[in-house]
This record gives C-alpha cells, sequence and structure tokens, in this order.
C-alpha cells in the first residue's frame, strides 16, 4: 500500500494579531478529507507560523492548503511561496472569501498570484475532495490539468494566463455531513495552545448586506447543525479548553428558536465546569427580544445590536434593514437589568455616509443607553458588492492603502528571511464625505472610545441621567475640551491623528515606502504601522486614567452646575465618586492591589443597586472603610488575556476592549477612625 499523501492545512495568524481563536474552518475542511479520503492522506493543521516553520524542516507537503482572509493573506502566500522554491512539485490550493465576486476581478486575482495553483471557491469541504479526487486521477500532474483545462467542481485556476472555472457545487444539506474536527481530537493541540475555542452551530445569512463578504445569495439560505452535536462539542471543549472564553462564528447566532435551546445548554456547562466564562458571538441582528432571552441565560455575554449607522439613506445604498428603534432602547435597558454590556457598531465611510450621519448615529446610540458604541473603518473587502468597479464608481468612494496594524516581522525558512505584512485598503472619503470630515470622525471615535465605551465613566453617567442631562451632549463636550485640556492628552490625540495620516494612495506608493531605509525596522519597533484606535485607547485608559477623570468629572460639573435642585452635598459626593472611581481603574493589569480607603457614601451598596438611586440616600456621616481589590475571578481573567494577547501596545489594545471586566470591587473593612462628618445643604 503506497504511503498516505500529505497534505498541510493552514489558518495562518500574525504573531500577537487579534485573530486568536481555534482555526475551526479549514479544520472541517481537513476533517472531512479525512473522513471521505480515509487512509490515502495524512492531515496537519497549523495556526502558528512558527509551528508551521517546524513541521516545514521536517518535510514537504505534497499538497500545501491555505485559508484566505484578509489578516492573512500575504503571509499565506508567502509561505506558499517558499514551498514553492523548495519543492516546486508541491500543490498549492487556497481558499476563503479574500476573494473576488466577479470573473474578471478573479482572474486578475489569480495573475497577481502565480504561485497558487488552484483556488477554491466557496465552501471548502466537498470542493477540496473533488479536486484531490481529480490530482489523483491525473496522477498530481498539475500542468497536464491545466493543459487540458479541466473543470473541477467549485476550483478556479490559470491556463495559458486565462481563468477556469469550474460549476460551484451545492452546500451540504444537512450539516452534520461534516464529521466534527473537535470530536475527532483534531483540534486538540489549540485547546492546549492558548487560542480562543471556536463553534460554528449554523451557515448562512438571510441578509443582503452589500459590505459583507456573506450579503452574496450563496450564503442566503441559513443551515445548522443538528443540536445533538453541538452538545457534543461543546462538552467535549469545556473539558479540555485552557482559555475560558467560547465564540459562536455564526452570522445571527441568538436570532433563532434553536439558540435558545443552545444557550440553556451552553448554561448548563458553566454550572459544571465553570466554562466558559465570556461568550462572545450573540450577533443576531433582528428578533432581539429572543436575542434578549438567549443571552440572559449565559453569564459573561455582551448584548449585541449591530447598526452600521442610522441614516436611512446609508442603510439603504448597503441594503441593511436595521432593528427597530424600540429593539435597540430594549438591549441597552436589558443590559442595564442586568448590569452587563450592551454593544453596537458603526462603520465610518458607507456609501451616503457623512459627518453629520456619522456623529448623529453615536449620539443616537449613546442616548438610546447602549454602553459600547464602536466604529470601525470601512475595508474594501474581496468578496463584497461595495468592492465592485461598480459600486466604487456610483458612490465615488476615494480610498487610501495601509499596513494591517501588528503584520510586519520577519520569518525565517531555510536559512532565507522574509516579510508578509498585510495591506488594507480603507475608504476615507465619499461624495458626501471629504477627508477632512473623515478625520474630524475618526478624532470623535477616539473620545468615545475612552471616555464611554466599556462603562468607564458608568456611576458618573447614571448621576447625570438623574438631572436629565444629555449623555450624548456629555462626551460631546467632553471631545472639545479633552484634546486640549492637558499636555497628556493634547499629545495623545496629536499623535493619534498623525498615525490616522498613515496612508497611501496606492499599493504601489505604499511598497515604495516600504523599501526606504529603515522603514521596515519603524513598523517591527511599533513606531509605524499601529491599529491607532486600539492603541490609543490602551495608552488613555492605562497610562493617563488620572487625567480621563479630571476631565470627565470637571465636565459634568459644569454641566451641573446651573440646575438649581443641585446641592453642594452633590458636588460633595461627585468629589468621592471621583476618588472612588479612581481607585477601582487605575493600573487595572496590577492584580495585586490591595487598597483601603475611607468613604462617606456607601459604594457598595450602590454598586448592589446598579447606581439607580439617590447617592444621597447612601450618606453615611461617620464614614466606612471600603477594600477595593480584584478578585481571584478577575485575577485569573486578567491572566488568561495577557497570555492571549501579551503586553504589546497591540496587545494591550485588546485588552483595553474587555477592561469592563477588570474594574477593581468593593467590600467592606473593619472600622478604622472615621473623618469628620460634614452636612448636606442646599447651595
Amino acid at each position: 500500500m503506497a504511503n498516505p499523501v500529505e497534505i498541510s492545512f493552514s489558518e495562518l495568524r500574525h504573531a500577537n494579531h487579534f485573530c486568536n481563536s481555534i482555526p475551526i474552518g479549514i479544520a472541517m475542511v481537513a476533517r472531512y478529507a479525512l473522513h471521505r479520503l480515509d487512509n490515502q492522506i495524512k492531515a496537519a493543521i497549523f495556526k502558528d507560523p512558527l509551528d508551521f516553520i517546524k513541521y516545514l524542516n521536517q518535510r514537504n507537503p505534497k499538497i500545501a492548503c491555505f485559508s484566505n482572509y484578509i489578516w492573512n493573506t500575504n503571509l499565506s502566500y508567502n509561505f506558499a511561496r517558499q514551498i514553492k522554491e523548495r519543492s516546486p512539485e508541491s500543490i498549492i490550493v487556497f481558499g476563503g472569501p479574500d476573494y473576488p465576486i466577479d470573473t474578471v476581478s478573479q482572474e486578475k486575482f489569480l495573475l497577481t498570484h502565480p504561485i497558487i495553483d488552484f483556488y477554491v471557491f466557496r465552501d471548502g469541504e466537498f470542493a477540496f475532495v473533488e479536486l484531490y479526487n481529480t490530482l489523483e486521477k491525473y496522477n498530481f500532474d498539475v500542468s497536464l490539468i491545466k493543459k487540458e483545462r479541466l473543470t473541477i467542481p467549485s476550483c478556479h485556476y490559470l491556463s495559458d494566463g486565462k481563468l477556469v472555472q469550474g460549476s460551484l457545487l451545492d452546500q451540504p444539506k444537512n450539516l452534520d455531513e461534516l464529521p466534527s474536527p473537535y470530536l475527532s481530537g483534531l483540534c486538540d493541540k489549540f485547546l492546549n495552545d492558548g487560542l480562543l475555542p471556536t463553534l460554528q452551530t449554523t451557515r448562512g445569512c438571510p441578509f443582503r448586506c452589500t459590505f459583507c463578504q456573506e450579503g452574496d445569495l450563496y450564503y442566503n439560505k441559513v443551515k445548522r447543525f443538528s443540536f445533538e452535536r453541538v452538545k457534543q462539542e461543546l462538552d467535549y471543549v469545556a473539558k479540555r479548553a485552557d482559555v475560558s472564553g467560547l465564540l459562536i462564528v455564526d452570522s445571527n447566532f441568538g436570532m433563532y428558536k434553536d439558540d435558545v435551546e443552545i444557550c440553556h445548554y451552553i448554561a448548563s456547562i458553566q454550572q459544571k465546569y465553570n466554562w466558559p466564562r465570556f461568550f462572545m458571538g450573540m450577533d443576531g441582528k433582528n428578533q432581539k427580544a429572543r436575542i434578549l432571552e438567549a443571552s440572559a441565560l449565559i453569564k459573561g455575554t455582551y448584548l449585541g445590536a449591530a447598526t452600521q449607522s442610522t441614516s436611512q439613506e446609508v442603510l439603504a445604498n448597503v441594503k441593511r434593514q436595521n432593528v427597530s428603534w424600540s429593539d435597540m432602547v430594549l438591549v441597552a435597558k436589558e443590559a442595564e437589568v442586568r448590569g452587563a454590556n450592551s454593544f453596537s457598531e458603526i462603520i465610518l465611510g458607507l456609501p451616503g455616509d457623512s459627518k453629520e450621519a456619522h456623529f448623529k448615529s453615536i449620539f443616537c446610540l449613546i442616548d438610546a443607553g447602549i454602553n459600547v458604541v464602536r466604529s470601525h473603518q470601512f475595508i474594501m473587502l474581496y468578496g463584497s458588492e461595495t468592492a465592485t468597479k461598480e459600486s466604487r464608481e456610483k458612490y465615488e468612494m476615494v480610498t487610501r492603502f495601509r499596513v494591517t496594524p501588528n503584520t510586519v516581522r520577519f520569518y525565517e525558512l531555510d536559512g532565507k528571511r522574509f516579510l508578509a505584512m498585510e495591506v488594507d485598503e480603507i475608504c476615507v472619503a465619499n461624495k458626501t464625505m471629504s477627508f477632512e470630515d473623515y478625520l474630524e470622525c475618526r478624532k470623535f471615535t477616539l473620545t468615545v472610545e475612552i471616555f464611554y465605551n466599556n462603562g468607564i465613566f458608568q456611576e458618573l453617567i447614571k448621576f447625570l441621567k438623574r438631572f436629565n442631562i444629555s449623555i450624548s451632549s456629555f462626551i460631546m463636550n467632553i471631545h472639545q475640551q479633552a484634546p486640549s485640556s492637558c499636555n497628556a492628552l493634547s499629545e495623545l490625540y496629536k499623535n493619534f491623528l498623525r498615525e490616522t495620516h498613515e496612508l497611501w494612495n496606492t499599493k504601489e506608493e505604499l511598497d515604495e515606502f516600504l523599501k526606504q531605509p529603515g522603514v521596515i525596522d519603524r513598523y517591527i519597533s511599533g513606531e509605524l504601522g499601529n491599529n491607532e484606535q486600539l492603541m490609543y485607547r490602551a495608552f488613555a485608559v492605562f497610562k493617563h486614567i488620572d487625567e480621563l477623570h479630571k476631565v470627565a468629572f470637571h465636565v459634568a460639573k459644569e454641566m451641573l452646575f446651573p440646575h438649581s435642585e443641585i446641592h453642594k452635598q452633590h458636588f460633595n459626593y461627585l468629589d468621592e465618586l471621583h476618588k472612588f472611581s479612581l481607585l477601582c481603574k487605575k493600573k487595572m493589569l496590577s492584580v495585586e492591589a490591595n487598597i483601603e480607603s475611607v468613604f462617606h457614601y456607601d459604594f457598595i451598596q450602590m454598586t448592589a443597586v446598579n447606581f439607580k438611586e439617590d447617592p444621597l440616600a447612601y450618606y453615611k456621616p461617620d464614614g466606612i472603610n471600603i477594600t477595593i481589590a480584584h478578585t481571584d475571578n478577575q485575577k485569573d481573567m486578567i491572566s488568561q488575556f495577557i497570555r492571549m494577547y501579551g503586553l504589546s501596545n497591540y496587545g494591550l489594545g485588546n485588552i483595553s476592549g474587555k477592561v469592563s471586566e477588570f474594574y477593581r470591587k468593593a467590600n467592606y473593612s473593619p472600622p478604622v477612625i472615621r473623618n469628620k462628618k460634614f452636612a448636606i445643604t442646599k447651595t
């Protein structure tokens, strides 16, 4: 019997990049291939480039497969190039969403990536087996297949510079036809490697959003893995995972009746294994009442309400239908009741967007009570309708190019060092938004990130609401003062805008810049090429928390001062709240801090009622001694996040998105000598 054919399946990830989840997509392809091809093949799966290098130092795969995403195209392609140079007979297969949808652009893509022998279009499980069987039939002679211009289902390739396309295979009628890579043990090494456990319960999306790669008709029908299959995977992962989180990668998890049943089971898993401690993926775009029901079952979940824009013109242009405004408010209120975070996303620069529309979208979400309002750049994704030539021309989209953050580093194979940085194409203007307006919107999103998101001043905001002060006006007032409020924040905003300008008109201009002496070293050192929104949010929260408190409480007092019903004691309360908040949030990653202090307000009881009641009702004239420290669960979670992301600027940026989990908790301490009493008086 012949030796099995060696096949590598790689979803490579740049070190410390945010895509730190288990590579479930390509693992599904590998598992199905092993199932169908049995002992004909030997499969190995990779996420870490250094792990892949160790493998390549020992053998050459007969077939090297790569999953292709916007965050790893060049990394995968450069490894493919190295494999081809050392082993020309190795066959290079790519697949994944970062690939055009029109034939002209597909041909151009393959012409500019000549190392790729075959591109698997759309779902890969059935297509790869068809490709393998064709290769085996022709004794793995790629040149003969291309000479005869064979059409292979769901596969694309070039023959004499011209595109050859096989017809698109049907998707599986029953997703359980695809055996689980978890239950076979194929992903065991990832469960013990600090990667985020990732599950898929459905495939497909009923929505047609033009900025999304799943907006195509191919993905329009939703199919589901059986409940029994999902339960078995959850049990398997819960017993073995060394990371305490879970990510569901469905496009609309929580939106369907069956999702509620799955959430019940996840809740039972949490009780049994204390896993997962945090949950991501509650992303259903409609049926918010059901999503609230589902999310209430799982501890540590965000309540999502993706928006992209509140402008009806923008939504019509991108074929997006948002949830109703009443549902949006419902999500925010439910999150407040639970003491959880509600979450919504906006994309800056979509067709028809403007500075006024972007600001209005943020204001609406803040005033609805959504407490994480995140703005994303509009990246031109291969495979999406908005990236086509027709769409670009219709909306007069102006794009610029940048190095994808945290993707510049050297790799070495066979004594050769090579770079593999990624490049993003970002929309920075359109016929309704100038580049200057784009920059002002970016600056405002930074203010929202550091002064509003993750409930960093939630106690203060709840106090302002008692006096009917608009929270969007509060954030706007901060925005008008913060960039010039002190040297530290002034420099932070200045540097943020400088890095936001790190854009080039064309890829060619960017390539020429990268060739200049010392430029690559500047990227590797972190001087250039950062995710400026993540990094400067982290700088603000972890290094300038004192300054943030000074600005926020100063603006709050300015807005409160004209109210006749304000007592002097209210301002005394704000002073103590300032102190309490700062002790809970300063140096959040320092887990050994155990702080004792005297307060004249019972912040422990106020926390228990979620700061909803009049703080003066919790006034303690003799003072109470409070200890402020991280819980054991928080210490463990902080340790895990540091292990997952590291403490580089980029790593801190990713960690800063979870800071609401890290605010220290308060407990009563034994009595100490009290401060002097002070009485409530009217100003």
